[in-house]
Parts: C-alpha cells; structure tokens; sequence
C-alpha cells in the first residue's frame, strides 16, 4: 500500500501522471482503498479529478462497491460530493441498476444519474439500439416513488431521456395508476414524446387548464438566455400573426409562452414556433429565435415583415438580446420605413446589418448609464447590453412585464412559415 501512495503523489505531477495512472490501473482493486481515502481528504494536493479518472476510466467496475461503499459512508458535503460524481462517472450499467436498490439516497441518486448518463438518447427520441431499455424502464419506474424527492427527481430526468419506450409504461400509469403518480407521469410523457404521445384525453384536459388559467393570467417577465422578439403597437394579435405568416394558433398563458421561448431559444434557435402575447401596455409582442433582426438567415426576411408591419400599424421593431454578455440587436421601422438597424456583440463583422443613424433613444440610454455616446469606447461598451433599456424607450420590453402590466386580451403559440417547409418544432414538457 505505500507504493500504492506514492504513485497516488505521482498523480499531481504533470511529467510524472501517465505513468502513475497506468501503474495504478495495473495494481487495480489494491489501490482503491487509498484512492478513496485521497479523493474525499480535502487537504490532498492531488486534483481530485485525477482521482476520479483513475478510479472511472482506468480501474472503472471492479471499483464500483468500494466506491458505493464509501459514499454510503461518508459525512461530508465535499466528501459525498466527490465520491456521488465518482459513482455515477463509472461505465458500468449493470451495477449502476443493481445500485437503485441500495438502502442510501446519495447512492440510489448517484446511480440513477450513471444510468442516465450511459442511457440516453443523443439526437431525438428513439431508443439506443444497444441497451435493454424496458429493464432500465422497469428498475427506474420504482423510484419515481421514492421516499427521497431528489431521488425521483433524478429517476423522472433519467426516464424522460430514454426514447419511445418509456411512453406506454407511463401511459399505464395514467390509466391505472398510482393516483400519486399520474401527474408525474404525464410531464414525463410530454417531455419523453412530446403532445403526441399524449393521449386525446389527456391532450384535451391540458387545453382546459389553460382556458380555465388564461381569465386570471398575470404578465411575466419573458426573459430568456437569448431572447429575441418583434413589437407591434396595439393589440391585434391575429391581425400581426395573419401578416407573418402564422398557422395553427393555440391560446397560451404567460407561463407557458415564455416556457416555449426559453426552449427555442436554445439548441441553435427553433426558427418554426413563436408566442404571440396578449396586449401589454399597448403593445403585443411576438417571442422567439424567428425574430431576430440579425441572424444570417433570418435578417432578410425580419426586415421585410418588420417594414410590413410598420406601413399597417404605424411602428414596429425587432430585438435580439443575450442575457451572459452575448450582444444585442435592434431594427426599428415607422410607416414602412426602416429607420434603424444595428448589431453589437463585439464582433467585426456587426457592421454589416447596419442601417440608418443612431436614434435619440440609443443616445440618452446610453448616456444614462454614465457613459458618453460620443465616445467609441463608451458606447462599445454600453451597446451590447442597449436592447431592453431601448425596447422599454421606443415601446415595451418583454424583461419589464409584471403583475402590474396592463393586459387585454389572450396570447397564443403559434407556427411559423419556417415549419411548414422544416417540419413541426419538437414539444416538450412546458409549464402551464
């Protein structure tokens, strides 16, 4: 064993750390107690993720009780952590879905998340080929009922990643039961399958909660890690979804609507969906990837339907925003006539969506943060972050919605041209 530690040492030394993986991956089960013992002492100077890649990829499943073991043991937070990311991160299935059993939470978490891992569909919704999905199914279904709500939290994530299969086991259990699982079952179903692995009458009860909810509903903040949306003055929500081109409207509540929008807006932009808020403010806002002013595909057409848009209602614009830093667009037209239009990310090429000069708007924002527009750092700077301080200025912003909006009328999803010629947007599960 003390050969054992020194290799271990071995392992924070960058010219010495191949040799000593092998030489530990030789020695095997012999140096796993050790190996424990180094990755849960918070003093070590070995990188505890040198531990765990020795313990993972180099010993991998002949280590897998000990390391369970010792997370069933464990006390500390740091200590449980490193030993529940260790367990999950060994590629071996049959000993994560023999672990679902144990009698601690940590290991039934850790190994519910190594069976997600290894188990999960890449692209789509169809099953892997090389794995017994119904006997994964059948030892994570137990758990959905777990006495421990991260447990079935973890089991409801590794379930809704498995494919096809898992839709008519969850299926049953909205039919037959346990009644303290049939609501679970069923945000699984849409997040496994999407609407269409709903039944009709379960379809149906979901178009009722909405009616019911949208009386009472409340403006929200629509913000999103991207978002993107066109403002229309007034409140002709049908009238602005027949001039873009809109299809297959569905009411939605706020909620709802701003749920879809944070899922399009990720996985490179769902240009085929977007919500259609009720009046807010004066103002009715078309939400998702479709409207950005600058993307390289969208860019030509935004500006077509904004110009559009503006010769019937008098004003409209279109704004891109990301929220960690990643820049900010705006167009603005009036009476058919595009005024503005500018990209800041910080990139060279921004300059080439450019149009008409800065707005008074653009100005006063940017001098109201403390910053001069003269000045080319100044306003390098603001721009970027420019698209909901101008958005509230020359309209509404989406990020300023609250309770005391004023609302009239309902908001809806709907298609857009994009998925006629692409297909229909993936659904999910969404917050109502």
């Amino acid at each position: 064993m003390g050969a054992a530690v020194d290799v271990i040492a071995d392992l924070a030394d960058p010219e010495l750390r191949d040799t000593a993986r092998e030489l530990l991956a030789a020695l095997g089960t012999v140096a796993v107690p050790r190996l424990l013992a180094e990755l849960v002492d918070e003093e070590s100077p070995v990188p505890e993720h040198e531990i765990e890649f020795v313990l993972t990829a180099k010993i991998g499943p002949p280590a897998y009780d000990a390391v369970v073991a010792a997370l069933a043991a464990a006390e500390g937070e740091q200590a449980r952590r490193r030993l529940s990311r260790t367990v999950s991160g060994i590629r071996d299935l049959g000993s994560h879905l023999g672990a679902l059993g144990h009698p601690s939470p940590e290991v039934r978490r850790s190994a519910a998340f190594g069976v997600q891992n290894l188990c999960s569909t890449a692209y789509g919704r169809e099953p892997r080929p090389d794995i017994d999905s119904p006997a994964v199914i059948a030892a994570l279904l137990p758990l959905l009922d777990d006495p421990d709500a991260e447990v079935a939290r973890r089991a409801e994530w590794a379930l809704s990643t498995l494919g096809s299969d898992v839709e008519e086991p969850l299926r049953r259990i909205r039919r037959e039961g346990p009644g303290r699982l049939r609501a679970t079952a069923l945000s699984l179903l849409a997040e496994a399958g999407g609407e269409e692995a709903l039944s009709a009458a379960d379809r149906a009860a979901v178009e009722r909660l909405i009616r019911i909810k949208l009386p009472d509903d409340r403006a929200r903040p629509l913000d999103t890690c991207f978002t993107y949306w066109i403002a229309v003055p007034g409140g002709d929500g049908r009238g602005i979804a027949d001039l873009l081109g809109l299809y297959d409207a569905r009411p939605a509540t706020f909620a709802l609507g701003h749920s879809v929008a944070v899922d399009d807006s990720h996985d490179g932009g769902e240009f085929g969906r977007v919500y259609v808020t009720p009046e807010v403010d004066g103002w009715t806002l078309v939400v998702g990837p479709w409207c950005d002013p600058c993307d390289d595909e969208r860019a030509a057409d935004v500006l077509d339907l904004v110009t559009r848009l503006s010769r019937r209602y008098g004003r409209a614009q279109a704004y891109y925003f990301g929220d960690q830093g990643d820049g900010s667009a705006w167009l603005v037209a009036e009476h058919g006539t595009v005024v503005r239009r500018c990209l800041a990310t910080g990139a060279s090429g921004d300059d080439r969506f450019t149009l008409g000069e800065r707005l008074p708007e653009e100005l006063a924002a940017c001098a109201g943060e403390g910053l001069s527009p003269d000045d080319p750092e100044d306003w390098a700077e603001y721009a970027p972050y420019a698209a909901p301080e101008l958005a509230r200025r020359l309209g509404v912003s989406p990020f300023a919605l609250g309770p005391d909006t004023e609302v009239r009328g309902a908001g809806f999803i709907a298609l857009t041209p994009y998925a006629r010629r692409h297909g229909r947007p993936r659904t999910g599960a969404y917050r109502i």
